[in-house]
């Protein structure tokens, strides 16, 4: 009996679809998380130069000095430069319930939520 060239070659072309299909599907998927990600990329507001501009977190140094207002997850762990307290929630860092409050000279830690205030670091 002769081979059957007809069902072969309709699988191979059934497969190479399926591939094609497959590979455009994992490529958007791909595109689609790297675009969330660019998204979430934290922010922060920076004095450099004299200037305040929004920087990505991942490009402070330091030396920069940095505002943090209600709402904002602390960039990088820094000193406070202002007398006016804060509330910062630190339950991802050490557990506790409620928010500290923060006063003059005292540290604040990458990864923490401002609840009250606004304050330059």
């Amino acid at each position: 009996k002769p081979p059957d060239w007809q069902d072969f070659l309709g699988i191979v072309v059934l497969l190479l679809i399926n591939s094609t299909i497959s590979f455009i599907e994992e490529n958007n998927a791909g595109n689609a998380a790297a675009a969330l990600m660019a998204s979430l990329a934290p922010k922060t507001k920076v004095l450099r130069d004299g200037k305040w501009s929004e920087e990505d977190a991942a490009l402070l140094v330091p030396g920069d000095m940095i505002n943090i207002k209600l709402g904002d997850i602390v960039p990088a762990d820094a000193r406070l430069l202002e007398c006016d307290p804060l509330k910062i929630d630190q339950s991802a860092l050490t557990g506790e319930s409620l928010p500290v409050t923060k006063q003059l000279g005292d540290a604040v830690y990458s990864g923490s939520t401002c609840k009250q205030g606004e304050i330059e670091a």
